[in-house]
């Protein structure tokens, strides 16, 4: 009976002791490096970088930078038929609050984002390109999917709803005006690389 005791104790410091170690693990600096492919795929690029502090591990706060042509196919068709064709999403910004459900900055998270484009468009009625900046707030919803145990490598498909606001007037091209829905969305897979210090 005190063998079966002894090996218990044994067993449950063990078992606490590589809890410990997890926890400590859990408990370290976040940084990972994010692309997205689509942008990629259409002539453009997208970075992002990802940080969540020690004392902090349910929120990370991500930057992106981005830049990326849009398919004439992919317009909208009240844009399509007003002669807007070449839009263009010039260099710019985007950045995410998230909040984990886990410690361990996996699986489900939401929060919001912000960003900042900088666009052009070419209107092929008046032959003229026109540049304009907007905002798009939104609510962010993902999921961080870590398919190996050792290495840093993962998936991160989300999903956001939000409204895009254009600063000024420069969306319009004499008298043509392009068109920002009122409510919209975005769908991504970001593949990413994760680092604790």
């Amino acid at each position: 009976m005190k063998k079966l005791i002894s090996i218990l104790f044994m067993l449950l410091a063990f078992a606490a002791n590589a809890q410990s170690d997890t926890i400590a693990k859990l408990r370290e600096h976040y940084l990972a490096l994010e692309i997205d492919p689509a942008p990629c795929i259409l002539g453009g690029y997208s970075f992002s970088l990802k940080y969540s502090p020690k004392r902090l591990p349910h929120f990370a706060l991500t930057t992106s930078v981005y830049g990326s042509k849009f398919p004439d196919k992919m317009m909208s068709k009240i844009n399509y038929d007003a002669g807007f064709r070449n839009l263009k999403i010039e260099t710019s910004y985007a950045i995410f609050l998230d909040y984990f459900i886990k410690e361990d900055r996996r699986g489900f998270y939401a929060g919001p984002s912000v960003f900042y484009y900088n666009k052009s468009v070419s209107n092929i009625a008046h032959n003229e390109t026109i540049s304009f900046s907007s905002v798009y707030t939104n609510l962010r919803v993902g999921y961080v999917y870590k398919p190996f145990k050792n290495l840093g490598l993962y998936f991160n498909p989300w999903i956001n709803l939000g409204k895009e606001n254009v600063r000024g007037s420069g969306n319009i091209a004499k008298e043509k005006t392009f068109a920002i829905t009122g409510l919209s969305y975005i769908a991504a897979l970001h593949i990413g690389y994760q680092h604790m210090f």
